[in-house]
C-alpha cells in the first residue's frame, strides 16, 4: 500500500494563509470532500476534532501534524495534505508551531490501514530532505511527485 496512491493533486492544498487548528482541520476536510474520499464533511470533522481533544495532538514534532480519524462518513481511504505560510500552535511534543498537515481518512470497516498509513507516512516523513522539498514545493503536483519518488526509492514501485 503506497500512501502516494491514496492522494490526489486536487487533495492538496499548498502555502495557505491560516492561522489556528481548526481552520486548517476543516480546510483539508473541504479537500477530502473535494476528492470524493469524505461523504459527510461535518461527521468526519467532529470525528477528527474529537480525536485531537481527547486522543492527545497528531503533531509528531518538526512542525508536522496527521490529523486522523476513522468515521462512517469517509467512503474511501484517502490523504490530503496542507502546506501553511506561517506555523499554528499544535499542542506539538517538542513546542514547534505546525505548517505540514497530512489528514488520513479511513472508512470504520478499514481500521487496520488507517494504522499502515500512519506508520508509513512518519517513516517518510522522518526523512528532513523529503520535509524540506514538500514545504517548498511549487505546485501540487510537484509536492506528489516528490513523495511518490521518495516513497517508491524507499519501498520499491
Amino acid at each position: 500500500m503506497k500512501v502516494s496512491k491514496l492522494m490526489d493533486p486536487k487533495g492538496i492544498l499548498l502555502y495557505a494563509n491560516i492561522d489556528n487548528a481548526a481552520d486548517a482541520l476543516g480546510i483539508l476536510v473541504e479537500l477530502q470532500e473535494g476528492i470524493g474520499v469524505i461523504t459527510n464533511g461535518t461527521a468526519y470533522y467532529n470525528a477528527v476534532c474529537q480525536r485531537e481533544t481527547f486522543g492527545g495532538t497528531t503533531a509528531i514534532g518538526e512542525g508536522i501534524a496527521l490529523p486522523h480519524a476513522v468515521n462512517a462518513g469517509v467512503s474511501a481511504p484517502g490523504i490530503s495534505a496542507l502546506t501553511l505560510r506561517r506555523g499554528v500552535d499544535w499542542g506539538a511534543p517538542d513546542g514547534r508551531p505546525v505548517d505540514l498537515l497530512f489528514m488520513i481518512a479511513v472508512p470504520p470497516d478499514e481500521d487496520g490501514l488507517h494504522l499502515q498509513i500512519l506508520a508509513r507516512l512518519v517513516n517518510l516523513l522522518g526523512r528532513n530532505t523529503l520535509v524540506d522539498a514538500l514545504r517548498h514545493a511549487s505546485s501540487p503536483t510537484r509536492f506528489l511527485e516528490l513523495l511518490q519518488k521518495v516513497e517508491n526509492a524507499c519501498f520499491g514501485d
